[in-house]
Formats: structure tokens, sequence, C-alpha cells
């Protein structure tokens, strides 16, 4: 059957390449081919963080002292701009009454999603440096200072901060592998040229690169550090700038939010399709092996497992069993009782998690019904701060949680 075995061999190659071989090729370019931060330019002297919120009475307190602060260590001539996007709680009130002279308010009168919120609060800023946070987030107290330190370097147009989750048990901890995985390859991109997209609830961006977003645009934080590759500028990854966060407290909010983050890269595709294009875009093998790959990667491992169960011989059979028993191993990974207890099991179970979001988000985004406004994900309400992440600590580089 040689056009099965053309459709194995095709669809094991893609895989493989996606998943190991990509990672690889980043690793010997970042080795050889790196280009560090030269810190020749002057340090950034202003910078506006904004803040996009909806209904984060329980928070915006906390959060807004927390960045305020942060202002003050490092000296800079700075502002909060907090935009509350259609808010229908105490948000709006509660930070125009906060007592600190840095913070501003934008008000939107309705809910127009996050793009449209950062946009507006972009609008209003005149500083050197636009900072983007989000409520929920706890940084480290020198985080602010150590992404605007990447700035002296005048090659550097936008920078992404480092999220940490807080290891979750069952099959969420897979998830948190995976995001560790996620970030190992957006610092091999970011030491070769650029990162594919940044982490929008900690990053930053020169002011006069940002381009506004698309309204109803999904992914922003991927959306505007193309706009500045595309100009000629590198968007990095810092590790030392650490956020902490939490993932949400049951799978299937998780998958939900993964289907609409990967309905998002479809969108983009149509709305900067200019990233297709080799001859336009710096980081163009990035993009398609970090973002379009992964798009792929639902409809290749299903003809992969057609094509081995349909030709004969050892290596088909071997491969056949083998993507049985990591399938078989992912679906028990699924229950929690298992997850728990098995760490490969919890591996296993959010890769099936995760392709199966990509394999949904196609249709999702094909039958037009992509969230055009931004929805958050409901967190334990017994939690502290409504939403914040527990608290935390580092030890060097190992996150723990505490209490």
């Amino acid at each position: 059957m040689p056009f099965m075995t053309i459709v194995f061999w095709v669809c094991a190659v893609c895989v493989i390449y996606t998943y190991a071989a990509y990672p690889l090729v980043l690793w010997l370019l970042a080795r050889w081919r790196g280009r560090p931060i030269c810190a020749e330019g002057p340090q950034p002297r202003s910078v506006s963080i904004i803040v996009a919120a909806h209904n984060e009475e329980q928070a915006v307190a906390r959060r807004l002292q927390e960045l305020i602060d942060m202002l003050d260590a490092s000296g800079l001539d700075g502002e909060v701009i907090l935009v509350s996007d259609g808010s229908t709680d105490g948000t709006a009130p509660l930070a125009r009454a906060f007592t600190k002279e840095r913070v501003r308010v934008c008000e939107l009168p309705s809910r127009l999603g996050k793009a449209a919120a950062l946009n507006n609060g972009c609008a209003l800023s005149k500083r050197e440096i636009l900072v983007f946070a989000d409520i929920r987030q706890i940084w480290e107290p020198d985080a602010l200072q150590l992404l605007l330190e990447n700035f002296a370097d005048p090659r550097v147009g936008g920078v992404s901060g480092d999220l940490l989750l807080c290891d979750p048990a069952g099959v969420l901890a897979g998830v948190a592998m995976y995001w560790r995985y996620e970030k190992m390859l957006r610092r091999l991109e970011g030491r070769i040229h650029s990162v594919v997209g940044v982490t929008g609830a900690i990053s930053a961006v020169r002011r006069r690169l940002f381009q506004p977003i698309p309204p109803g645009t999904i992914l922003d934080d991927v959306y505007w550090p193309l706009q500045v590759v595309l100009q000629g500028y590198r968007v990095i990854h810092d590790r030392r700038a650490m956020a902490y966060d939490r993932l949400p407290p049951k799978t299937r909010d998780e998958l939900r939010r993964k289907v609409r983050t990967l309905c998002g890269n479809f969108q983009l595709l149509t709305r900067l399709p200019t990233a297709l294009l080799p001859w336009r875009n710096p980081i163009w093998l990035q993009f398609v092996s970090h973002k379009v790959f992964r798009l792929l990667m639902p409809w290749m491992l299903f003809a992969l497992l057609a094509a081995s169960g349909m030709l004969a011989g050892p290596l088909y059979r071997a491969a056949l069993m083998t993507q049985i028993a990591i399938y078989g191993l992912g679906l028990l990974g699924l229950i929690p009782s298992v997850a728990k207890r098995s760490r490969l099991a919890s591996a296993a179970g959010s890769f099936l998690v995760l392709n199966s979001a990509a394999w949904l988000a196609f249709w999702v985004w094909l039958t037009g019904k992509s969230e055009r406004s931004w929805h958050k994900t409901d967190y334990d309400p017994k939690s502290a701060d409504h939403g914040a992440p527990p608290a935390v600590k580092t030890d060097g580089s190992t996150l723990q949680t505490v209490g």
C-alpha cells in the first residue's frame, strides 16, 4: 500500500519534528548562533503599566498596591492605567478611590474584549515603555525592574517574563509539565532571535512599536509581538522576571481555555497572513514550527494511527502498539485517582487533552463560533483574593507552595 506508506512516514516525521526535533534544532542554534542581550543603549526613563480588568473587585486593590510598590522601587516616572472592560461590580470605583496618584482609570461602558481594553489603555499612555499585567497573578518584587533592563539593548522591542504555575495534582499536573516545555521553547527562540508569543500576564513593549490590536483578537499576546518582529526588532523571554499563577481547578476549564487559545491561532493566520511569508517574517521557521504545526497535530496523529493499523510489517505493528499504549495510558491519566499516582499517566492524559482541544478549536473557528469577548475562568471562591494564586516563595529556581 504505497499511499499509506507515504502517509505513515509523512505523519511520523511531522510528529517527531514538532515535539522532539524542533526543540533539538532550537538548542543547537541557540548554542552556536545565540544572540545575547547587549546593554549598549540608555535605560528606559518612563513606564506605563496597562491592566485590563473585568469584574475584579475582590483583587483590584491588592494588585494596584503591588504594582505601585514596584513603580516606587524602580524610581522611574511611571503610572498604572487600569482599563475596566465593562465591569458591572465595584472594580472601577475601587480603582478610582485608590489613594495613589499614579493610578489612572479608563472605564469602558460596555464589554469590548481584552484587545480593545489594551488598545484603550495604550492610547492613554505617553510613557516610553508599556508593561502589560493582569489582576490575578503575583509578581516577584523585582520583576518590573528586570523586564525593563532588557530595553537597554536597542535591538529589543519587546520582553516576556516567566510565568510559574503552582504545581497542581491530577491531570493538570501534566498540563503544568507541558507549560514548562513550552517555556523552554520560548527561551531558546528568544536566544536565537525572538519568541513567537509572550506571556500576556507579564510582558512589555516599546510604546512606539506597539500596533493597535484588531478588535476581537483572541491572542493579543501573539499578535503584537509578531508586529514588533515584523518591524525588525527582537522579542525575548527573560526567565528572571517571574510571576506566579495557578491552573483552573477543573480539567474541563483548562480544556475550554485551551480551545479558545487554539482558536486564536487559527484566527491569527487570517489576521496576520504576513507571518506566513518567509521573506517578510524573520522568525518564519519558529512561527511555522511552533504554531502552525501544532494545529496540524490532531490530524497527523489520527492519520498516523490509521496508517499504522493498515500496514503490515514489524515496524508498523510496533508503531501501532506504541500509539495504543500511549493513548490507553492517556485515557487512564484522565482518571483523577490514577493521575495523582502517576506523573507519566498525567502527562499522557494532558497530551490527549491538548490535542483534543486543537481538534475542537478547528471546528469552533470554522463555524465562526469563536467567542469575541474576554472570559475569565472561575476559581474557588474560598481562595484568597478570589482567584489570586496561593502564597508562593522561591528557593533558587524551585517554586514551592506555602500553606
